[in-house]
Order: C-alpha cells, then structure tokens, then sequence
C-alpha cells in the first residue's frame, strides 16, 4: 500500500514512518519545506515543496496514494514561536493539500488532531460528540483543521478521519524531543535542575506514543470504519503531582517539588469507549515505567540533554565539550592557514604571468575572509597577506630594500583598510540581524500577551454580558421570589428552592439534604441523577474534605476535581446547628470563586430564612396539625405533606416510600409513639382518612425500606408499602 506522510520532521513523523515501513508499505513524504538537513528515514520518496505549492497536486497525482495522513498538530513545521504567521499559511496550505487529494477519487485521509482543542476544563472523560472549545490560536487553527476536513466528509462522502490524540508520552532521545511531552519535559527539569513544578488540579489523559501508533494504523488498515472521529486515548487520568512523585521516586536523588497550583484548572481526558470497542485499546507501559526508562536514558546520555556548562556532566563529557568549544575557537584561524597556502601560489605563479600579474589574489583573500567571517579573521588574514608579499619581494630584492620601498607600505594599508572596513560591516550586519532576530522574537512575546489579556478581557466582557442578560436573577430579585416562597409550606418551598436555585446558578445538577444532630445527612431534594450520586444517607464525618471545609465555616470548592464530591457545596446552620446542605455539581472550575462562593451563601441564608418563617407558621397551628402534641400529624395536614412529595417525585425531584401499619399488638397512640422514637426527624407520621397510622420515609427507596420494615415487624409492628391509599 502506498501512503503519503504529509508534515515535517517530529517524533510522530519517525515514529509512524518506522510502523509503515515494518508493516511493508511504501511511504511518500511532502516535507512542506525546502530544507535539506531534515532527515526522514525509511522513506521511499521526498517532495520537499510548500503545502501551498502549485506542485502539490502534481505530487499527489503521481504518487496516487492509497492513504493520506496529515500529521496536523503533530507537524514539525508548525513552530509554536509565531503561532499566528503560522496557523495561516498552514490554514492555506491544508486547503491546497484537501483540494489535490480530493481530485484523486481514491484512497483514505487520516488527519491527527489533539486534545489541544479543548480549552475547556471537564470533569469527566469527553466523548468525540462534545463541542470543542479551543482556548488559543494553535488550538483554533487545529480546530479549523477538523472542520475542513469535516466538510469532505460529510458533504462529500469521502473517506476522510479524524482522530484526536490525548497527551502523549515516550522515551525522548535528545533536548528537542523531551520538550514535545509533559512527563519528558518534567523530567528534564528534573534531570537537569534537580527541581519539578506541578499543579495538583491539572490531570491529563496520558498515552504512551506506541499505544497511540498501533490504534492509528488498526485505522489505517482497516477496510470499514462506523464514525468518522475517534479519540485516541488511555482514558485514565494521571495528575501533575502523580508525575512529580513518579519522577522524585525513580530520579535517584532527592527531588525539590515546587506547588504552583493555581485556582485555574484543566482537567480534559479523552474517552476511548469509542475505538475500544470498534477497534481494541491495548496499554503496554504505564507513565511511570516510562518515566523509569527515561530517566535512565537521560543518565546514560546526559551530553544529549545537558548545555556544556552543567555541573552535572560527567568528567569525560566535560572534556568533551571543552575540547569541541576549544575546536570551534581555532577552526577558522586554522581554515584561515590552510587557505593561505593555495593564494601564496597563486600569487607567485601570477607575478611572473603576463595575464595575471595585474590581480591581486591576497586582496581577493582578505576580502574571502572579511565577508565570511568578520573584522577579527579579516585581521589575521591581512597579517599573513602581508608576510606573504614581503617574502615574494624578497626573491628580487634585498630585505632592506624591501622594508625602505614607499610601495610596500601602501600597499600593507590597503589591505588592512579594506580588510578592516570590510570585516566591520559584516560584523555590524551580523549584529543588526541578531538585534532584527531578538527585537521580532520580544514583539511575537508582546504580541502573545496582548492576545492573552485580550482573551482575559473578553471574559470579563463575556460575564458581565451574562449577568447583564440573566438581570432577572440578580440578588435582588431572587430575593423578592424567595420571600414569596414563605407562604408554601417549608417543604414546598424546599422544593421550589431547588428549581431556583439551579435556573440562578446554571447549574443543571443541584440537590439538598437535610442533616440531624448526629451529623447524618438525609437527600431531601434533587435536580438530576447526577445530583443524587452520593446516595440517600451521608455521614458527613466520612466525608473529609466536607467535613474540614463546613466546620471552618466555609463553602465547599472541589479544586481536586474529585468525581465523588460536588463542585461547590454549602453548609446552612441555625444558631450553630447544622440545619441542610446545598450541592452544586457542574459548574465550570472558572466559576468556583469568592464571588459565587458567597452568593450561594446569601441564597442558603434566604431559602432558610423562608423555610424558617413557613415552619414558626406552622408551629401556630400545631395543635390544629398534630394529634395531642405528639409528632403525628392529623389526616388533612399529612394528606397535605403528601400531595407535595407526589407533585415532586412527578418531577424526578425526590424518592420516597408510603407505609401503612396494618396489624399491631399495641394501641394506635402507643404505635404512634414507638414509630416516633424509631424515626429520625426527616421522616413523617400521620393519620389516613382510614384511620390508620402511615409512615412517609423520605429520601429512600424499596430496596432500602426493606430494612425499617423488618425493625418495625420485631417491634411488633407490621405494615405494608402503600401507594397513598386510604388517605
């Protein structure tokens, strides 16, 4: 099969190569550069043209490929120094390379994408269906990428590919190659300083390289595909700090870990479910063996990722450099000797010609080396040009006569002067070409940040936008409706408190529980599935980084990103009793702030207020709701509880469970009071229309009733669930 390789040199590029070339199959390579000291290596043929190149479809005309595949974000010629120059001319020169392949008709594009273009921060893995959203150039021009290959798929039913690659990880073999991964790179900060940085909200979905290439080429060969974009990934989550112990565990030497954890996270790990069950996924090496292996391989060949000067180089690699700089320092005055042996010829063999005798080949010398090499090997030149015109002098005339000839010396100024003056402006050329170099290398760094806090600004611009077009829950307005919650009854308005608060918030998954005096915590209320993931009864003393964050008083944020916990939770007591519980589950990390923190505050402490008001309401009424001031309620007041908890269960907002005692040994009022010393506080007792006593259990479900139903059969209490009959 032949396969044309579209990028520039890269460890993908070798890598890949290396897989087609094992597997037998011919490989063309459009280099999209002109540079002949890019080495690829089993390839069979190497069109060294610009992606925008007219010649492009003639190349993809004569090699006819069988496979296509855009090396994308994985392209040695994308350079991330001037990415905007850049993502442009690889933007034009993508569309010229889609256009020659399409005029084929035939074969198969693959084009690798990356993780990259999901700026976004997620708490679970993303599947292939989730919305990109980049967060820079490279990404976006990436993104555009996908998109334009999208179009000729979709609306020209060719066989085109995407595949998105999580962060990829493998065993770097020099400088260059260690600065493409995260664990390469931290790795040799921690080779060389002996130091590593990391943030413990950051987790990436790592994939070791060989992993990634065997699934890319499973694609390549195979003959049907059910999608059009796969994620190639792990799909575990591995943190910076995980990568920081693996390196401090297999360094050999103790390491420094520097924390720089910022608020801002980023957590985005790809979900292969996709490919593993169309295709397989199979994992070799873990990051920490190869982290191993490369931290071997660094101490084997520290002259690769050390600079010269590190004190960390052995002996013989010192020496080594020492005497390669040594070398470098002579090489042009040595070239300069060599040099002037073939001009002394040439200058004698010209004195005595008739043609010849008019050129001056040791100004022609001088000036070889003024332009090549500057002022400095001008001068050295000029010296030898000069000893070596005062020898040729002397084969005619004495020495006396030489140094005392008025010619001579002008003409030792001349060419020093033209030396001179020639070696000083390729020097000055030099240096005003290096201080162009650094001058446009400090503008890209300001334009970089300009754009950076152009895309801050945008932010801000974008949440003040929101909060001026969401104005209809600003506090204030949220208040006026909360305290019209106050005349439901405090259940109702718990209930309404949950819609509220998840359209204030916008937050899809909301939910509340209520907590007793022994710090359980009961699920009274919930917006989603996913609300309710931590199940009807929490001991929140089990919950540590709850437990430590309410008893300082303060709201829960989930920086850790820890998928058992919500993002943000809220603590609301009265007069130092803990009281309920607010949980919200899937707000952007960007959003977890001081300013959101306290506006969950202000709602807990309205929403209570309100239910606060509803319940001393009630408690003036309680000799018209309860039976003898007991806990058990008359038959009109619980007949009312329940037409609220069957209104929301409707709604997917709560669970919950009807029992009705059917057959006792004792009297109904001793009933009443053995039910009202089992129950805790969230659960309700009252009479039916029947004249029975019923049990509302709240947050629970048949699987966990079973349980109370058997305490109460050993009390001697029998009962059944109900489905709200007799009521």
């Amino acid at each position: 099969m032949d396969v044309m390789l579209v990028g520039g040199v890269s460890p993908m590029m070798r890598k890949l190569s290396l897989k087609l070339y094992k597997e037998g199959h011919r490989i063309f390579v459009l280099s999209g550069n002109r540079n002949p000291s890019d080495h690829y290596e089993h390839v069979f043929e190497r069109y060294d043209f610009p992606y925008s190149a007219a010649s492009v479809e003639e190349v993809f005309r004569s090699v006819n490929p069988d496979v296509t595949i855009l090396l994308g974000a994985f392209d040695g010629n994308l350079s991330e120094k001037d990415s905007k120059r850049v993502a442009v001319e690889y933007a034009a020169g993508l569309q010229n390379i889609l256009l020659s392949w399409a005029a084929l008709n035939k074969g198969r594009l693959i084009y690798l994408s990356t993780v990259e273009v999901y700026g976004n921060s997620y708490q679970i893995p993303v599947t292939e269906s989730v919305m990109p959203i980049p967060g820079g150039i490279r990404s976006m021009a990436f993104l555009n990428g996908e998109e334009s290959c999208r179009f000729y798929q979709e609306q020209l039913k060719r066989d085109v590919l995407i595949l998105r690659l999580d962060r990829l990880y493998d065993v770097p073999h020099d400088k260059s190659e260690a600065s493409f991964g995260i664990c390469e790179s931290k790795c040799l900060d921690a080779f060389g300083s002996g130091a590593v940085t990391y943030r413990r909200n950051y987790k990436y979905g790592l994939t070791y390289m060989d992993d990634a290439l065997e699934s890319i080429y499973k694609l390549i060969a195979c003959e049907k595909h059910n999608y059009g974009i796969y994620n190639i990934s792990s799909g575990e989550a591995y943190s910076e700090l995980q990568i920081a112990d693996a390196i401090g565990k297999n360094l050999g030497k103790e390491l420094e870990k520097i924390d720089n954890t910022l608020e801002v996270q980023n957590s985005v790990i790809l979900s292969n479910k996709r490919l593993k069950e169309e295709f397989g996924f199979d994992t070799s090496y873990g990051p920490e063996e190869i982290i191993q292996k490369t931290l071997r391989y660094m101490k084997k060949h520290s002259n690769r990722f050390l600079d010269p000067s590190h004190p960390g180089l052995d002996i013989w690699h010192k020496l080594y450099f020492k005497i390669l700089k040594l070398l470098g320092a002579w090489v042009p005055y040595i070239e300069n000797l060599i040099l002037f042996i073939p001009f002394f010829m040439l200058n004698n063999r010209a004195t005595e010609s008739r043609y010849f005798s008019k050129i001056d080949f040791y100004l022609i010398y001088v000036l070889l080396f003024a332009v090549v090499h500057g002022q400095r090997q001008a001068t050295f030149s000029a010296l030898l040009a000069a000893a070596g015109y005062l020898f040729r002098q002397m084969y005619n005339n004495s020495g006396i006569a030489v140094v005392t000839d008025y010619n001579t010396y002008v003409w030792i100024a001349e060419i020093f002067i033209v030396g001179l003056v020639v070696g000083y402006m390729k020097d000055r050329l030099n240096f005003l070409k290096e201080e162009k170099d650094q001058e446009v290398d400090f503008l890209s760094e300001r334009v970089t940040d300009i754009t950076d806090i152009n895309d801050s600004n945008l932010r801000v611009k974008e949440g003040l936008i929101t909060q001026v077009v969401n104005y209809d829950y600003s506090l204030g307005t949220v208040y006026d409706m909360i305290e019209k919650l106050g005349e439901d009854h405090p259940t109702k308005i718990l209930f309404r408190a949950l819609t509220l608060i998840k359209n204030v918030t916008e937050c899809r998954d909301v939910s509340i529980y209520l907590i007793d005096q022994d710090n359980y915590a009961r699920l009274f209320g919930y917006t989603s599935e996913k609300a309710a993931s931590m199940g009807h009864m929490v001991y929140l003393p089990d919950k540590e980084p709850f437990y430590e964050a309410f008893s300082r008083k303060l709201v829960y944020l989930n920086r850790n990103m820890d998928s058992e916990y919500p993002m943000m939770a809220h603590y609301i007591c009265d007069d130092e009793t803990p009281n309920m519980m607010i949980m919200l589950w899937n707000i952007p990390f960007e959003r977890m702030t001081i300013d959101e923190s306290n506006r969950l505050i202000v709602f807990g402490k309205l929403i209570r207020k309100s239910v606060k008001r509803a319940e001393s309401y009630l408690e003036f009424q309680r000799n018209e709701r309860y039976q003898d001031n007991s806990r058990i309620l008359k038959a009109e007041a619980f007949e009312e509880l329940i037409d609220i908890y069957r209104e929301a269960e409707k709604k997917n907002m709560t669970e919950y469970i009807l029992l009705k005692t059917v057959s006792t040994e004792f009297e109904i009022e001793k009933v009443g009071l053995i039910l009202s010393e089992m129950l805790p506080s969230t659960d309700y007792i009252g009479y039916g229309n029947d004249g029975n006593l019923y049990v509302l259990v709240t947050g629970t479900d048949k699987k966990e009733c079973d349980s109370l139903l058997n305490k109460l059969e050993q009390k001697g209490i029998r009962a059944v669930i109900s489905e709200g009959i007799g009521l």
